[in-house]
């Protein structure tokens, strides 16, 4: 399996910035969505976690929506 790495998955969000300003927007969009963040946490989440569980990676995507949509 796969890792997944946050700041792959924040650069895929955010393609036109930098790897750190891309991994802060996304720590910032999981932080002001309440839902997500509360979710996160119940899959033993951190905010300083650099690979993500694949339910984790699944659950920012439910929330957030695929990048690039």
């Amino acid at each position: 399996m796969k890792a997944i790495y946050m700041s792959d998955l924040a650069q895929a969000y955010f393609p036109r910035s930098t790897p750190r300003s891309a991994s802060i927007q996304l720590h910032r969009w999981i932080e002001l969505n309440t839902e997500l963040k509360s979710e996160l946490e119940t899959l033993h989440f951190k905010p300083r976690q650099r690979a993500l569980t694949p339910i984790q990676h699944e659950t920012i995507l439910r929330h957030l929506g695929e990048p690039g949509e």
